[in-house]
């Protein structure tokens, strides 16, 4: 088809084509009018969804803030409740302490003052052994009682023996001289008592297993005292017969 041929068609179908060309543009502003309108009402949907989750999120937020502020309350009064039972315990166990001490104090005194004396008048009240100022140090405590009416000046010899085991033998140590005490160290004197320490280490490879308390007391008649103690296990604490 030439040119002259192209315009005749066109002037005889001209009404067609506007027509055919405002159908299209009248589709194509349709097309976006619906588009839009659906996109505007997706976005309202979402937006309402977005709301609804943010108020039910602010709900939740308010709900868990109230009872973080719940526990927070609860957690400070269990914690001055059980500070407040702890100050009572320990006030309990300081008084039931100071009973024990005076009740043990009084039974002391009474054993001084007793009107049934030892056949020498001299008694071992107690012996013990607790941890030492250094480490694998231990340190030991004797108390010396005199039931002596007439209350002289009890005199004597002190002897602590260490008994045990050292390399699958039999042995013995001198608790003294491992604590430095030297020979008129042992000597004793006192009127009412008296309260030996010393603080010592164990030889290398020494199993302890019990002390010998041992006391030669002056006067007419000489006298020999003992009493054994076991080496407490574990615990370090007065040491039972």
């Amino acid at each position: 088809m030439n040119q002259v041929q192209l315009l005749f068609w066109l002037r005889s179908r001209w009404r067609q084509l506007l027509l055919t060309l405002g159908l299209i543009g009248l589709a194509w502003w349709a097309g976006q009018i619906f588009g839009n309108y659906y996109y505007l009402e997706q976005v309202n949907l979402l937006s309402s969804r977005l709301e609804e989750s943010q108020q039910r999120s602010n709900k939740v937020t308010a709900e868990l803030n109230e009872q973080l502020k719940q526990n927070d309350y609860l957690t400070a009064e269990l914690a001055v409740e059980k500070s407040a039972s702890q100050l009572l315990q320990k006030d309990l166990k300081a008084q039931q302490q100071k009973l024990f001490d005076t009740r043990k104090e009084l039974a002391f005194y009474q054993r001084i003052m007793s009107s049934e004396p030892q056949a020498s008048g001299v008694l071992i009240d107690s012996f013990s052994i607790s941890k030492g100022a250094a480490p694998g140090n231990y340190r030991f405590n004797l108390v010396l009682i005199q039931q002596d009416q007439q209350r002289k000046f009890a005199k004597g010899t002190l002897e602590l023996t260490l008994s045990g085991w050292q390399q699958d033998q039999k042995a013995n140590q001198d608790l003294l001289k491992l604590a430095g005490f030297s020979k008129s160290d042992k000597a004793f004197s006192f009127k009412y008592f008296q309260i030996i320490e010393g603080e010592f280490s164990l030889p290398e490879g020494f199993a302890a297993e019990k002390i010998e308390v041992q006391l030669k007391v002056a006067g007419n008649r000489s006298s020999r005292i003992e009493k054994s103690f076991f080496w407490p296990n574990g615990q370090s604490g007065e040491i039972l017969e």
